[in-house]
């Protein structure tokens, strides 16, 4: 079972979703004291950054909302400019104070203004994971150099903690761990913690998962992992190491819950996979998506097919009767279009009033078929948007290639290709029909 990532690598992963989720071309998460003194923890991409002051920014001089701000505004560590392409046209700070760390954040940096994109605001959703974070990692750091403390920190950590001494007789464990382990707070005998530390784990759902990778380390005193446990709808982090990197000197376990910010990290992980307007697959995961049918295909010896299909006369429609009532249409055609097409297909929002469909056939007849099955159904009856009803058609360009074994990266992009140039042919040609390439 693969070791769940540190606290560092956490940060990393948090600013790679950030930067996919709002097409930034840096993020960096922050840990910043109150001075402006700034230590630059993670960034996606990675970068080799040392600490910088941000003190005569302005970063901190502004009331940050959802909205990306000229960068010119700012005063930007040279190290910050010089990680970029080009220089940076827009930044966003999203404020994450931790408590040894109150001006801390996550900062993102575009070299070209960034389009409206609704992803940016769900980035404030990080805030609370990353302040979490850094104020985990620097816990993680005073638990090692302060032992002789432990009594003190025991409930200043916002986890459970089981302490397990080098002596192999005695153990210390805090009220967080306590309430999971079932049993009282404060000092045992090692013996007595074994059987309640066994029991959480056969609770777990991934009970097996964990048994498998506990018992690969047994002889090892020195073994340190983190893996996730599994309760229900709650899920912990389990951080174990040996204290002071020595398993003579005992052992650490360190119980987190990080449910929160798996839902968090699970829903930015769709957002960058989705429009946000028809919770359709957006373009990059169509694409990404799509080779997995090509092999699947050509793994069968079967051919597939890829539509391109445009909604007609759109700008028409936003210019009579507004973009609101556009937005509604363009959801009305992906329903009637999801309603046509088969389990298997792979339907996208390509961009704007475009939509593209990857298939596998059996015959060019048979994508022929499908394509005017969506054709039909977008134009089949009027979308009703309250006592209006908005006459719809769509032209349809279809492109067909038979799969080898052999999968060239290519392929997708002859497809679309093929079919955008039907796409232009069923356009030319009076719209509201298939044209198949």
């Amino acid at each position: 079972m693969a070791v769940i990532p540190s606290s560092s690598e956490a940060l990393f992963e948090l600013c790679g979703f950030a930067r996919v989720a709002c097409e930034a071309d840096l993020v960096m998460a922050l840990e910043v004291d109150d001075a402006g003194r700034a230590s630059p923890v993670a960034s996606s991409p990675p970068q080799g950054f040392s600490s910088f002051n941000l003190s005569r920014s302005g970063l901190f001089d502004t009331a940050w909302s959802s909205i990306p701000v000229a960068a010119n505004a700012f005063r930007l560590p040279t190290a910050v400019v010089h990680a970029l392409p080009d220089m940076p046209a827009s930044l966003l700070f999203v404020p994450a104070p931790a408590q040894h760390a109150p001006k801390s954040g996550l900062l993102l940096l575009w070299t070209q203004p960034p389009s409206p994109a609704p992803l940016v605001e769900y980035v404030r959703l990080l805030a609370s994971s990353i302040a979490s974070t850094l104020a985990a990692r620097r816990e993680a750091a005073r638990q090692v150099a302060m032992r002789d403390q432990f009594n003190d920190l025991l409930e200043s950590v916002p986890s459970g903690i089981v302490l397990f001494d080098g002596d192999g007789q005695s153990a210390m464990i805090n009220e967080r761990a306590a309430e999971l382990l079932t049993c009282r707070a404060g000092p045992h005998r090692a013996s007595d913690l074994a059987d309640p530390m066994r029991a959480l784990r056969e609770r777990c759902d991934n009970h097996a998962d964990l048994e498998a990778a506990y018992a690969a380390q047994v002889g090892n005193v020195h073994y340190a992992a983190i893996q996730h446990w599994v309760l229900g709808d709650r899920t912990y982090e389990v951080d174990t190491h040996p204290v002071s990197g020595d398993g003579q000197h005992g052992r650490i376990w360190l119980f987190t819950d990080v449910t929160a910010e798996l839902r968090i990290a699970a829903r930015l992980r769709g957002l960058a996979q989705s429009d946000p307007l028809t919770g359709l697959p957006n373009r990059r995961h169509f694409e990404e998506q799509s080779s997995q049918i090509l092999t699947a295909a050509a793994a069968a010896e079967r051919a597939v097919a890829l539509l391109m299909v445009d909604v007609d006369h759109f700008k028409q429609i936003n210019d009579t009767h507004g973009h609101p009532v556009g937005d509604a249409v363009l959801k009305a055609v992906a329903r009637r279009c999801n309603d046509v097409l088969r389990d298997g297909d792979l339907f996208a929002r390509f961009g704007g009033e475009e939509f593209i469909a990857l298939l596998t056939i059996t015959t060019e007849q048979e994508a022929a078929v499908i394509a005017e099955r969506l054709r039909s159904a977008i134009g089949g009856t009027p979308v009703l948007i309250g006592q209006l009803g908005i006459t719809v058609s769509a032209s349809v360009g279809v492109a067909t290639m038979k799969t080898t074994t052999a999968i060239d990266s290519d392929i997708l992009e002859s497809l679309v290709q093929r079919a955008d140039a039907a796409l232009y042919r069923a356009k030319q040609s009076g719209r509201n029909r298939v044209i198949i390439a």
